[in-house]
């Protein structure tokens, strides 16, 4: 990292600077760009650049582009893990993100008038006082606190707390994190002050503030929804779970409102403009949603990354009881006016990383786990901090596996290719939604002699394929509206076959975001909100997907007269 990079993530103390973030457009507060940049004609007002950052677990990611969503620099950093696989250094994670965003800001030679910040969710930290760290940024990933999330579940019981919060009660949830602090760390709990997001950590660092928006404030499980126009409140009683009060809390800005704005010394510091204004956009996969597409009842969404997760957009929120029994969460969407239904797949990409490591690329997997520089957890092995492939091995790593699975489209002169005959039951790490059962697992039925391992490769993302569709199905019927269409999106639509097989076994219209990091557009359109810049005017190139017909049949015919009677049968015990 650079040394002005570091510079910023220091920090300033809590209160920051004073600036009155009353300006619009270029110049606010009076502040003068930082950089200098392409002469302008006299009297020609000069046109706002929007900066957004998606705050990742394997990338930090950052783009600059103009209010029509013009795209004029990006660059992306590695997210540094510690050595547990599970948690980050503050500084060092700041210093990612904010380090692509002064990469965009060298690149393009101007400094944006905005900043939009998104990324995931449920990973945080306690400040102190002062508004430093204590203690790492907690992974939403560590599985420790699972036996609090069980123990809310039984005190205030499970369907009660997703009917008031939207969530069900799980390891992730920063409600069951504070209890653990309040176990295993009470040092850490008494002195904080406030708790902050990624998101919201990274926002500190840019203005001296700490604040938040719904969609974020909703995955923690201490969020209760409003009715109406109503956006929420922090629940007081589920807070004293953990020993908290609502004032620990960030405060919760509505959409496209600004925490504050970039302090002069960090300005100073990163080459930035003193008085941008710095808007916490909201959750990765929601943000990255609507700009897809997914603004208004009926349009649903599939982010396709490691994990994944789809999404129905909805006039009103799905029946509590229902949406608790198929495992699928609900909430505000980033607009503050619709409502999303939202389900996750915890192994998507996952199943081309333990393909990888099992079949193409298994020597090296297995010298890093003898190097010590990978952990398994539920079966699927993750470098850990030092032991991370490089760009150009994760990549080569993709392009081996597409090749092998486009063998097969290429047989059979059809795209996609028909049905494998193998149906795979996708769950590495147990089945969250629908019919949530964490005890399944990856199975695989029906392969034969003749098959080989560009069919199982193939079978993986069929498997992968029916059950998005199944997650959506169950959505339509929660959100009681069939979708007119589903928008892919997220690194794994670049792998053709899996999106032709997606297109070939939905019975709505798919199209593909073409933009690769939607979240971080998305994050720029909300925060041009901060200087009225609608965020709606920003909409990525998308291309909707035909398929061959009788490939098409054939896989919904798959997909309701294997998968689905596979996947629906009762466990063994039962």
């Amino acid at each position: 990292m650079t040394s002005e990079t570091n510079a910023a993530t220091g920090g300033t103390t809590a209160g920051g600077e004073k600036t009155t973030g009353k300006g619009r457009g270029g110049g606010q507060n009076g502040a003068r760009e930082t950089r200098a940049g392409t002469a302008r004609p006299a009297g020609r007002p000069r046109e706002p650049l929007l900066a957004g950052i998606d705050i990742g677990s394997t990338h930090c990611k950052a783009l600059l582009c103009t209010p029509t969503g013009s795209v004029v620099a990006r660059a992306q950093r590695p997210t540094p893990r510690n050595a547990d696989g599970l948690s980050y250094d503050a500084a060092e994670l700041t210093s990612a993100a904010l380090g692509a965003l002064t990469d965009c800001v060298r690149a393009a030679g101007r400094a944006p008038d905005t900043i939009g910040l998104t990324g995931m969710a449920e990973t945080g930290v306690p400040l102190d006082r002062h508004g430093a760290p204590i203690g790492p940024v907690l992974a939403w990933s560590d599985p420790a606190p699972a036996p609090h999330a069980e123990r809310l579940a039984r005190t205030h019981g499970a369907a009660a707390l997703h009917a008031r919060t939207g969530v069900l009660p799980s390891a992730k949830v920063p409600l069951a994190r504070w209890c653990w602090l309040r176990e295993h760390h009470p040092e850490r709990l008494s002195r904080m002050r406030q708790w902050a997001g990624a998101a919201e950590l990274v926002a500190r660092s840019l203005t001296g503030r700490v604040g938040t928006e719904v969609t974020f404030a909703q995955r923690t499980m201490a969020w209760e929804h409003g009715t109406g126009t109503g956006s929420g409140r922090w629940n007081a009683e589920l807070l004293a779970e953990a020993g908290l009060t609502p004032a620990q809390m960030p405060h919760v800005h509505g959409p496209g409102r600004p925490v504050g704005a970039v302090t002069r010394s960090v300005a100073r510091s990163l080459g930035l403009r003193a008085g941008a204004h710095v808007v916490v956009a909201g959750h990765d996969h929601l943000v990255g949603a609507w700009i897809s597409g997914a603004r208004g009842a009926g349009r649903a969404a599939d982010s396709m990354g490691t994990a994944e997760a789809v999404l129905t957009v909805s006039d009103a929120p799905p029946d509590p009881a229902r949406a608790a029994a198929e495992g699928m969460s609900w909430g505000r969407h980033v607009d503050g006016t619709h409502w999303v239904t939202l389900a996750g797949m915890s192994a998507s990409g996952a199943l081309v990383e333990w393909f990888c490591d099992r079949f193409l690329h298994p020597a090296g997997a297995a010298q890093a786990a003898v190097d010590g520089r990978a952990h398994s957890r539920g079966g699927v092995t993750e470098p850990a901090a030092g032991g991370v492939p490089s760009a150009d091995e994760r990549t080569a790593r993709y392009r081996d596996f597409a090749r092998l699975v486009e063998q097969s489209a290429a047989a059979e002169g059809q795209s996609p290719a028909p049905p494998t005959g193998i149906t795979v039951e996708p769950y590495l790490q147990g089945r969250s939604a629908p019919r949530p059962d964490p005890a399944a697992r990856l199975a695989v039925h029906g392969m034969a002699s003749r098959h080989g391992p560009a069919d199982l490769a193939l079978a993986l993302l069929e498997g992968a394929s029916y059950h998005a569709r199944w997650m959506a199905e169950v959505q339509a019927e929660l959100a009681g509206a069939v979708p007119r269409a589903v928008t892919l999106l997220g690194g794994s639509t670049r792998q053709r076959t899996w999106t032709a097989l997606k297109a070939a076994v939905s019975p709505w219209a798919t199209e593909v975001c073409t933009e690769a990091e939607a979240p971080c557009l998305g994050a720029a359109a909300w925060g041009g909100a901060a200087i009225g810049l609608d965020p709606a005017g920003i909409t990525p190139p998308s291309r909707t997907l035909h398929v061959d017909d009788s490939s098409a049949a054939a896989h919904k015919t798959a997909y309701r007269e294997r998968f689905l009677p596979q996947v629906l049968l009762p466990p063994p015990d039962s």
